[in-house]
């Protein structure tokens, strides 16, 4: 089905922004199919921006222009251009597009191919900066940003590797496509909602009560600035909204946090460390458990040293090694890494080190007869290691790690494409593994609310607990208390 598409593009402030959205419509729209409508919502500087907009698309076609007679926020503008404005007919869609977004080449026709997808009801692109539709997923440094080169490198090395689309909880409202029909049938967005922040989730929460989906569409690629177009105290707003909704779909943190864990595919979780950004890649060690520290750090220092920054955890106590980085385990860092070497891993460190590094090295010690005492088993190491085994891209034996981080080399060396095949054999291998952890601790955390539910109604329905309530009352009334 090819639809035409109307693209409504809020006005607020932010001129350089604003001029770059319109400049990206005006290279990658076919205006003889779809139209552009612009609004002004009367921000601060509407008359200057009036000017520019006018100058701008003088004597293009499928550009118009309106302005509001008074502000009325981004939720009311939305729904002032597509319910009055330009209503439209069934059978087209409509796009709304911050006017701190810019469209790149193939953007809509990439969404529209996903949105005529079965019972889907709205469409997203990837973005630099769109919290789970971003590109890259995570990061490899702690303390870098997505740079829209950067995105524009990563999203075109991967975007051919990645599903067509994906079903996401809710889109992202800097670029949301949605179905005509539905705006007619369920209307758009909420006034709850006004000025911003929150509709669009509710809007795909209301749909998906009548089954339809929310959807990426992994082909397009509309970079986004972010907060330009919006003014007043953003956080606050956006905390209250975000209780509101809540309120409304209680189940919407889980959902997040559940797509968060599986909904991903490893090609783009890991897409930072799999298109090389020129960095030393970062090899992470876990040395905690180890009899002979020195050894191991020896070892690794010798085959792995040359080529990889190394860090590691270390037992308590123990000196880093010179030109290593140490991870205090309370760090808990969420960053990506290119290579972890685990030693006898126990569950827990397969499924931390399977969501943080790129590639897996697993060293096995020698012990084939450990005692019952041994941490190997007290951990379950021994029942998992085949399906560690076989996830993993290098299996190892102590001392000799230099066969092991030739093959590690061989792997970073080997075509995108296969590399980022293996990942996802070893995601889906790895992932009850990582499904079941999570639901223990989510059942560990159920639990422990209940046992102290249970003790303070216990102590509640104590008599020692009642005599003091007595007593609290009675001294309440006493002279001078305060």
């Amino acid at each position: 089905m090819t639809r035409t598409t109307l693209v409504v593009v809020p006005v607020y402030g932010d001129l350089e922004s604003l001029l770059r959205c319109v400049d990206g419509l005006v290279e990658h729209l076919d205006t003889d199919r779809h139209r552009v409508l612009l609004v002004n919502d009367c921000g601060p500087d509407a008359d200057t921006i009036e000017r520019a907009l006018l100058d701008r698309t003088a004597g293009m076609p499928g550009f118009r222009y309106e302005r509001n007679d008074h502000n009325l926020g981004f939720v009311g503008t939305c729904n002032r251009a597509v319910t009055e404005l330009d209503a439209g007919a069934d059978g087209e869609a409509v796009l709304l597009l911050n006017s701190d977004a810019v469209p790149t080449a193939g953007f809509l026709d990439a969404m529209l191919a996903v949105l005529d997808e079965d019972r889907t009801g709205v469409v997203t692109a990837r973005s630099d900066n769109a919290t789970i539709a971003s590109i890259p997923h995570r990061l490899t440094n702690r303390g870098a940003a997505r740079t829209e080169e950067r995105t524009r490198e990563v999203w075109s090395a991967i975007a051919p590797l990645l599903p067509a689309s994906q079903v996401l909880p809710v889109a992202m409202g800097f670029c949301f496509l949605t179905r005509r029909e539905l705006v007619t049938e369920h209307g758009l967005f909420d006034e709850a909602f006004a000025p911003g922040y929150g509709e669009e989730n509710d809007y795909c929460l209301r749909i998906a009560a009548h089954g339809w989906l929310a959807k990426i569409a992994n082909r397009a690629l509309v970079l986004h600035a972010g907060g330009k177009s919006f003014s007043g105290n953003r956080n606050a707003l956006r905390a209250a909204h975000q209780r509101l909704l809540e309120s409304r779909y209680p189940f919407l943190p889980d959902a997040v946090a559940a797509y968060q864990r599986h909904g991903v595919t490893a090609t783009e979780r890991f897409a930072d460390a799999l298109v090389p950004s020129g960095a030393t890649p970062r090899f992470a060690v876990d040395l905690r458990h180890v009899d002979d520290v020195a050894g191991w750090v020896a070892a690794v220092d010798a085959a792995f040293g040359p080529g990889f920054a190394l860090e590691a955890r270390l037992p308590a106590g123990t000196s880093a090694p010179a030109g290593w980085t140490v991870t205090p385990d309370a760090a808990n860092p969420d960053d990506l890494v290119t290579a972890a070497l685990l030693v006898d891993p126990s569950p827990a460190e397969v499924v931390a080190a399977d969501r943080r590094a790129l590639h897996l090295v697993v060293a096995r010690t020698d012990a084939p007869a450990a005692p019952w005492s041994s941490r190997v088993h007290r951990t379950g190491a021994d029942a998992i290691a085949g399906l560690v085994d076989d996830a993993a891209d290098v299996v190892t034996a102590r001392p000799d790690l230099t066969d092991a981080a030739e093959r590690l080399r061989q792997r970073l060396a080997a075509p995108l494409a296969d590399r980022s095949a293996a990942l996802e054999r070893r995601r889906a291998a790895l992932l009850p593994l990582d499904l079941t952890a999570a639901e223990v601790a989510a059942d560990s955390a159920a639990d422990e609310v209940v046992r102290l539910r249970r003790e303070l109604d216990d102590l509640r329905a104590s008599r020692s607990f009642r005599t003091g309530q007595a007593i609290a009352k009675v001294a309440a009334r006493l002279p001078g208390r305060r």
